[in-house]
């Protein structure tokens, strides 16, 4: 059980021989995805990933009778598909919600699990938070080791945490308000970098681009690094790099003439992060087992090896840290409508 693979060249290809009355018979080698319960090995999985097996050497193709959409010719904006609402557990405020995240990364640390860069700093900050043996190796070679940077971030969420749970003084507040301007100023130059590098004519982009630029703003200062796989490396994705994709790749956001020509996500803007991820995880074991093997490399699919998830074909890097560099897809609704209009001229 799986899916049969194809590159995008050759997925607009098939999209127009389908339309002949005489469809040609080759007898190349194909590719294929085994379904996760396939009993096969991984030399098997990686061999029918990467090389296929002839058309010639397949004896039956069933499928199961249930309607059939082409995710790949669907234009406009998509959902998610098959998509299940789980009602999270509720907490009582934000003491209680802070120790259950508190207990979440305790846990991962206790079995030596790695964190991402933001990770280490809630963590940190919440041992000093709760005051939760600060007695310890660990916390002493935090102390030791810890440069300037890192204090000053962890110090930040650790007055965070008091003004989330109304245990901060006076003191303590003017220290936070200080600090949380900085890191606003810090958000406001990056998004402001990446609107510089996204237009030829900057004098213009405000009047050009005011709607998409306050978006960009609004979307971009609510977002702090989040983690998108688990695993030996975590994959995550830091604010530099959301920007980065939120400015080019999304309709809404998309910023300057310069990148107007780049393929955008055909999802909303508020599901683009849950495509990532879902991307992301379909191919997490090939990515752990990449970096198990070549630590020092960074993890690339791209070209004729993109991801295909949902009709798209995507574009991913992954730095040796784990930070998602690049995530956009090569396919979007402008491939859909050349191809539609091709096969309307064919009819």
């Amino acid at each position: 059980m799986g899916t049969f693979l194809f590159t995008l060249e050759e997925r607009v290809e098939l999209e127009k021989l389908l339309q002949n009355n005489d469809i040609p018979r080759t007898d190349r080698k194909i590719k294929f995805k085994p379904s996760r319960i396939a009993e096969l090995t991984d030399h098997q999985k990686t061999d029918l990933d990467k090389n296929g097996i002839l058309a010639s050497s397949i004896d039956t193709i069933s499928t199961l009778n249930t309607p059939k959409f082409n995710r790949f010719l669907e234009s406009g904006t998509k959902e998610i598909q098959n998509t299940v609402n789980i009602k999270a557990p509720s907490f009582n405020g934000w003491k209680g919600l802070n120790q259950f995240r508190f207990g979440f990364l305790h846990s991962r640390h206790s079995k030596g699990q790695a964190f991402s860069p933001r990770e280490t700093i809630q963590y940190w900050a919440f041992r000093i938070h709760y005051n939760h043996s600060l007695e310890e190796q660990d916390y002493k070679n935090y102390l030791e080791f810890a440069n300037d940077e890192l204090k000053q971030q962890v110090r930040l969420e650790e007055l965070r945490l008091k003004y989330q749970e109304l245990t901060i003084n006076e003191e303590e507040i003017k220290e936070f308000v200080k600090l949380v301007i900085d890191e606003i100023q810090y958000k406001n130059q990056i998004i402001d970098a990446e609107i510089n590098r996204s237009t030829e004519r900057i004098n213009t982009v405000a009047e050009n681009y005011g709607e998409e630029i306050e978006s960009l703003k609004k979307i971009c200062k609510e977002y702090d690094e989040r983690v998108i796989a688990f695993g030996e490396k975590i994959i995550f994705l830091e604010f530099e790099r959301f920007v980065h994709i939120y400015a080019r790749h999304v309709a809404e956001t998309q910023i300057g003439e310069r990148f107007a020509i780049k393929s955008v996500f055909q999802y909303k803007f508020e599901d683009i992060i849950r495509v990532i991820k879902l991307v992301i995880e379909s191919i997490n074991k090939e990515i752990q087992a990449h970096f198990k093997a070549t630590p020092e490399a960074p993890f690339r699919r791209m070209g004729k090896r993109s991801v295909y998830f949902d009709g798209h074909y995507y574009r991913i890097e992954i730095e040796p840290t784990g930070s998602l560099k690049d995530f956009h897809p090569y396919n979007d609704e402008r491939v859909v409508k050349d191809i539609v209009e091709y096969l309307r001229l064919m009819r």
